[in-house]
């Protein structure tokens, strides 16, 4: 693979990776006979079926794109081994052994608030791995200055930006807006979508007024998959950073589908040596 076709492929994944998207890259890991293209050739083969770079043109090609596009369905990778008896391995002049590996599409977390709490959260967000979307309609609030870890800090209407954030299974939103009023208007937008995590900062009291208004306009078991208020009990302070420890403890736990139990083993553990004193 020429120095040429690493720059284009890094470039691609560069803007793939800026844009939520997800690809996968097929490599030639193995080959013997005759083949176009030898052993650490590479191509990145995108969610829509376009591809940078080539493992050798025509049948081959078509083939390591067509497995590309269901690795990606299915979220993971694999090798293929081609002989050379195959109609696709007598037509590329030999066996050929392809390794797809998968890049899913990078988790991101909205965050609807720039202000304190929304910011030390953005900060532990970008440390842990997430892609960090801000949304905020003040403007001395959403400024990039204030969020350099934010891959983007989107100055709009919330209500507006519901329609331009992504959605799906990796997308994780979390609401502390100043106004109550618009943090419902947000809900009953975000609402609509589905998204891995939706949680909001919110007393009983306001989770109540809050539900006491969406119940009428949505199905309960859509309701319960918001989080109000979000965050764990870790007995937090007040400080920014405490709260926004404890939702991003949360969205972890959710992240890794865990049950956010504590990881002690010692009282289980010397339950366990006193049996064994009692049979020694």
């Amino acid at each position: 693979m020429s120095a040429r076709e690493v720059l284009q492929i890094a470039d691609k994944i560069k803007e793939l990776t800026l844009k939520g998207k997800g690809f996968a890259l097929v490599f030639i890991a193995d080959y013997k006979g005759h083949s176009a293209r030898h052993e650490g050739a590479a191509m990145l083969v995108s969610e829509d079926g376009s591809s940078v770079g080539t493992v050798g043109g025509g049948s081959l090609e078509k083939f390591a794109i067509d497995k590309a596009l269901e690795f990606i369905k299915r979220g993971s990778g694999g090798i293929i081994e081609i002989p050379a008896t195959s109609e696709i391995g007598s037509s590329c002049g030999g066996a050929v052994t392809l390794y797809i590996k998968v890049v899913p599409p990078p988790e991101t977390l909205v965050i609807f608030g720039a202000g304190h709490v929304g910011s030390a959260l953005s900060k532990l967000a970008s440390q842990l791995g997430f892609k960090v979307i801000i949304v905020d309609d003040r403007q001395e609030f959403a400024v990039k200055d204030r969020f350099p870890e934010a891959s983007e800090v989107l100055l709009a209407k919330p209500e507006d930006a519901v329609l331009k954030i992504p959605k799906g299974d990796n997308v994780y939103v979390a609401v502390m807006y100043y106004s109550s009023d618009v943090e419902l208007n947000i809900l009953r937008e975000l609402l609509k979508f589905n998204f891995r995590y939706l949680g909001v900062i919110a007393s009983p009291v306001k989770t109540l007024k809050y539900l006491d208004v969406l119940y009428k306009e949505y199905p309960e078991d859509k309701l319960k998959a918001l989080r109000a208020p979000m965050g764990l009990d870790i007995g937090s302070g007040e400080e920014p950073i405490d709260i926004a420890l404890s939702i991003m403890a949360e969205i972890q736990a959710v992240r890794y589908n865990t049950s956010a139990k504590p990881l002690n083993k010692v009282p289980e553990l010397i339950e366990q040596l006193k049996k064994k004193a009692q049979f020694a």
